[in-house]
């Protein structure tokens, strides 16, 4: 998602510690971190990275972003990072992370689940860089 073209014979590094932590969430916090530091470093970027948990509670209701309680109450999670587009026939899965086994008849459902989890941190991160650039621009 970087546009390398901008960055020949350069290395940009990426730091990234997790404090604390509510559950299996890190990778998820890790890669939407990444991605505002990138933007707020001023990286030239195509599009935003999101990244989103998905499981199954007990009754088979599909959860977004769970809890380290619901993880562990519940079924496997799902983890994925995604670049998520207006248009979901270009949407792309840059990762995908499993827990445990699902049920294929599962499967979809929550692969689905998580990447609408992405597409609303794509809108949240989008009118936060939004607002914070309004603002830099009005001082």
């Amino acid at each position: 998602v970087i546009i390398l073209e901008k960055y020949e014979k350069s290395q940009l590094d990426l730091n990234i510690e997790v404090l604390q932590t509510d559950g299996g969430s890190e990778i998820c916090a890790a890669v939407n971190a990444a991605t505002l530091a990138l933007i707020d470093a001023g990286i030239c970027m195509r599009e935003y990275v999101c990244a989103c948990t998905a499981s199954l509670s007990n009754d088979g209701v599909p959860l977004l972003d769970v809890s380290h309680l619901e993880e562990m109450c519940g079924g496997p999670t799902l983890t994925i990072a995604a670049i998520p587009r207006t248009d979901a026939d270009q949407q792309s899965v840059a990762f995908v992370e499993l827990s445990q086994k699902f049920y294929l008849k599962d499967l979809n459902k929550i692969f689905d689940c998580a990447l609408i989890g992405c597409e609303k941190i794509r809108e949240i991160l989008d009118d936060s860089i939004r607002s914070n650039a309004n603002e830099l621009g009005s001082n």
